[in-house]
C-alpha cells in the first residue's frame, strides 16, 4: 500500500491526471510545425517535441509544487497535493524534477546546437516562473513567455533560424497565454490574496475583463495577420472564426467572477489551441 500511495502520488506530482497543461503546450506546438514546414514537418522532430512537452510540463508541476509548498497547505484546491501531505518528500521531488529535465535535455542531442542554445533559456524559464508570483506584479508575462518558448525551438529545429513567421506565431501565443492565464488566475484569486501571492487577477483588479478579452484579441488578429501574411487557404480562417465564438463564450463564463466559471474558461482554451491547429492544418494542405 505504500508504495502504490507513492506511485500515486508522483502521478498526481507530475499532473498526470490533468493533461489540460500538456494539451495548452502542445496545441501551439504542433500548429508551429504545420505552419513554418508549409504542412510538412520532419514527423521524428515532431515527436521528439511532443515526448519533450510532456516532460517539460511535468518537471514544470513539480518545481512549481517543490516551491509552493509553504503556501499550498493554505489553499482548499491544493492543500492535499502530495508534498504537502508528505506521500512524497521534498527531496523526492527534487530527483524527480531533475531526472525529467536529463531525459528532456537528452532529446535535444538529435536536434542542432541553435536549438539547443534556446532550450536553455526556455529551461530557466520554466524553472523560475513559479518564484516570480512571490515579488512580480503579473508572473502572467513570464509564464507566457516560458509557455510559448517551444514555438522558437520548433522555428530552430526545422529552420536553423528564427524567422519572422516564429515570432509572429511566438507573439500570439504569448498573449493567448495572457488571456487563459487570467481566467486561471481568476479563479485562485482569493486564495492567491490570502497567501500573499501576485496574478494578473488582483494586479488589473476590476478590468481584469477588459484585459482578458484585449489579450485574446491582441493574440487573434496576430495569428489571423500571418495567415494572410502566408497567403493560407480560405479554411485557415475557421480558426479564427472559431477563436473568435470561444472567446464570447468565455467572457459569458467569467463575467461574474464566479471561480469553478472562471476554472471552466480557462479549461475552454483547449478547444481553442485545437482550433488553431485544424485551421493550420486546412491552411496548408488545401
Amino acid at each position: 500500500m505504500k508504495y502504490k500511495n507513492k506511485i500515486l502520488g508522483f502521478y498526481e506530482l507530475i499532473r498526470a491526471d490533468k493533461p489540460i497543461g500538456t494539451l495548452l503546450l502542445l496545441w501551439p506546438t504542433l500548429s508551429a510545425f504545420v505552419i513554418l514546414t508549409k504542412g510538412n514537418p520532419n514527423l521524428f522532430l515532431l515527436s521528439l517535441f511532443v515526448l519533450g512537452t510532456f516532460l517539460m510540463r511535468s518537471a514544470g508541476c513539480v518545481i512549481n509544487d517543490y516551491f509552493d509548498m509553504e503556501f499550498d497547505g493554505s489553499v482548499n484546491r491544493t492543500k492535499k497535493r502530495p508534498l504537502v501531505t508528505g506521500i512524497i518528500k521534498p527531496t523526492e521531488a527534487l530527483i524527480l524534477f531533475f531526472c525529467l529535465i536529463l531525459i528532456s535535455s537528452s532529446l535535444l542531442t538529435w536536434m542542432n546546437f541553435l536549438t539547443f542554445k534556446v532550450a536553455v533559456f526556455g529551461l530557466v524559464l520554466a524553472t523560475f516562473y513559479p518564484l516570480t508570483k512571490r515579488f512580480f506584479a503579473i508572473p502572467q508575462l513570464f509564464l507566457g513567455l516560458a509557455f510559448s518558448w517551444g514555438v522558437l525551438m520548433v522555428s530552430t529545429a526545422e529552420l536553423n533560424q528564427i524567422n519572422g513567421s516564429s515570432l509572429a506565431l511566438f507573439a500570439s501565443c504569448f498573449f493567448w497565454i495572457l488571456a487563459y492565464d487570467t481566467a486561471y488566475a481568476m479563479s485562485d484569486k482569493e486564495d492567491d490574496i490570502k497567501v500573499g501571492l501576485h496574478s494578473s487577477a488582483i494586479t488589473f483588479g476590476r478590468k481584469v475583463i477588459y484585459f482578458f478579452i484585449t489579450f485574446h484579441l491582441i493574440s487573434l488578429s496576430i495569428w489571423s495577420w500571418l495567415g494572410y501574411q502566408l497567403n493560407m487557404h480560405p479554411s485557415f480562417y475557421l480558426s479564427s472564426v472559431s477563436w473568435l465564438l470561444l472567446i464570447f463564450y468565455q467572457y459569458l463564463l467569467i463575467q461574474n467572477y464566479d471561480r469553478d466559471k472562471c476554472l471552466l474558461a480557462f479549461k475552454n482554451n483547449s478547444w481553442v489551441g485545437f482550433s488553431l491547429l485544424v485551421g493550420s492544418v486546412l491552411g496548408t494542405a488545401l
